[in-house]
């Protein structure tokens, strides 16, 4: 599965309507509704505000009274088709004064997307692991020429080093065969895994 980073902002015209499409990345059902609200405000004025999102659990698409079937619907699909998740796709359009037809729509509205994922930069979803990781002060000066890789790190300090570490699942054994040799006791707890987009 695949997301992406940011957001996207694209428009084709057809037939003189204009199809403004955007993509975001959104990991709720609540975020997705807030910007289609947002992009609603922002264009009062146009004829259909078209959206649909995937989440992991839930999708949803709707037409915004284009004839049944036409925009929504196709929409969500191409995210399907481009096994995306997390995504949300609104298409504004502004009538142009010709009828498109119900073919001619399901074409506009999956062109628009489509030519907006072109424009996109993706991110993976990946299984990773969270460690917390306690060491002496000495054993961090070797830990840190080993930090690349890493999803993220901070720490902490006292009489010992406390690193917190996101790194992927795949690299985790060989990140911990680090510390097979080191002279001093260390403490390694696995905090949790979970899947990120990396």
């Amino acid at each position: 599965m695949k997301s992406i980073k940011g957001e996207v902002k694209n428009e084709i015209i057809i037939e003189k309507s204009r199809f403004i499409t955007y993509l975001f990345n959104v990991d709720s059902s609540q975020k997705a509704k807030d910007k289609i609200q947002e992009i609603r405000k922002e264009h009062n004025e146009a004829t259909h505000v078209v959206y649909a999102y995937i989440l992991e659990n839930d999708s949803r698409s709707n037409d915004d009274n284009e004839p049944k079937g036409t925009a929504g619907l196709p929409t969500l699909e191409v995210l399907r088709k481009e096994n995306l998740i997390n995504v949300l796709a609104i298409t504004v359009r502004y009538f142009g004064g010709i009828k498109l037809g119900a073919s001619g729509l399901l074409r506009a509205y999956t062109k628009g997307v489509s030519e907006s994922l072109k424009l996109a930069t993706f991110t993976t979803l990946k299984e990773s692991i969270t460690i917390e990781l306690t060491i002496t002060y000495k054993d961090s000066f070797f830990l840190e020429k080993h930090l690349d890789n890493l999803i993220s790190v901070k720490k902490s300090y006292s009489d010992k080093v406390k690193y917190n570490i996101t790194i992927l699942k795949e690299l985790y054994p060989n990140f911990k065969e680090l510390f097979i040799n080191f002279n001093d006791k260390y403490d390694l707890v696995i905090i949790k895994e979970e899947k990120l987009f990396v």
